[in-house]
């Protein structure tokens, strides 16, 4: 009788077949329940960290600024020491080059770093050419990397090409240039520059709406992106169109982000940083704006709304 117990015991305490089963299913349940919430959580953390590397950057920009007469560093190399393709992708080698010669250190990426304890990026292009580390790699984590750009990792069809060689799409070659999350304001004297072109710097007090005034924002680090705006429905990296624009030094509309949640992420001039949708900062065909005549526009596709709260221009009136 004890044994025949014992036995009824062990039985009752065993699981069958059909209870593993549902056990397994509540799991998968809860699995796909769970999944997708920690997905966001995690893009959430991804675009925190992204707001606050553009936070810093404002702050470099500040600091810099009380020590260079009130003069903001220049977004891009510039055509009277630089080749062309460099303004826009530089490559490793002319970014330690340019800094040898004496050029190029008043750029935002080589001027500001030190600001906020981090590097120039010409230090970062001499390890690479002495093969000390990977440029890019060494960069991660630092402010000059969003994470999410790091997270979604670099699209098949933007890579064509032997490292070192242009590509049809993009340039993605991480080896053969810094790929940046970030981008300078390069439009802040564009009405300006209209009535005075030798004009080169731009300073504070020119400034209208400190607030409103972008200095640095997201930029595009994948062709296929979506939302996008592009200024030309031409697929060619000689038509003069924007879809190829990517992870540049510079920015405006036509390579605004939209990688976090279908928006980007601005700073401004006087210093706070903010989330914006991709169809709030870029025009669709259908807004329309005043130019510094007072007339009024039809805004084309993936340029400048006018927004009121958001200036490309440093006087404060649209870019066309």
């Amino acid at each position: 009788m004890i044994l025949q117990s014992n036995k009824q015991t062990q039985r009752a305490s065993g699981f069958t077949l059909i209870e593993l089963l549902v056990v397994i299913a509540i799991i998968g349940i809860l699995a796909a329940l769970l999944l997708p919430a920690l997905a966001k959580a995690k893009a959430k953390g991804q675009q925190i960290v992204c707001l606050s590397n553009l936070k810093q950057w404002g702050l470099a920009s500040t600091l810099y600024v009380d020590d260079y007469n009130q003069t903001f560093p220049v977004a891009r190399y510039q055509n009277s020491y630089a080749l062309a393709s460099d303004q826009d992708n530089p490559i490793w080698q002319d970014i330690y080059r340019y800094h040898q010669y004496g050029y190029g250190d008043d750029t935002w990426f080589n001027g500001l770093p030190a600001y906020v304890h981090d590097k120039p990026l010409y230090v970062y292009a001499l390890g690479l050419t002495k093969n000390q580390f990977t440029a890019t790699a060494a960069m991660n984590g630092t402010i000059f990397v969003d994470p999410t750009v790091n997270a979604q990792g670099i699209a098949p069809q933007d890579t064509p090409g032997p490292i070192g060689t242009p590509g049809f799409h993009g340039y993605m070659q991480p080896n053969a240039r810094p790929l940046f999350s970030y981008g300078m304001n390069s439009k802040a004297l564009a009405i300006k520059q209209i009535s005075t072109p030798n004009l080169i710097y731009a300073k504070t007090a020119m400034v209208a709406h400190p607030s409103a005034f972008v200095l640095f924002s997201d930029t595009r680090n994948r062709s296929a992106e979506s939302p996008f705006q592009p200024i030309s429905e031409l697929q060619n990296p000689q038509s003069g169109d924007n879809v190829l624009d990517l992870a540049t030094p510079q920015s405006y509309t036509t390579r605004f982000s939209a990688r976090h949640n279908q928006g980007g992420q601005i700073t401004f001039s006087d210093g706070h940083a903010a989330f914006y949708k991709y169809s709030y900062v870029v025009s669709d065909g259908t807004a329309t704006a005043i130019n510094p005549d007072g007339q009024s526009y039809t805004v084309a596709p993936g340029k400048d709304p006018g927004r009121p709260d958001i200036n490309w221009d440093i006087q404060g009136f649209p870019v066309p």
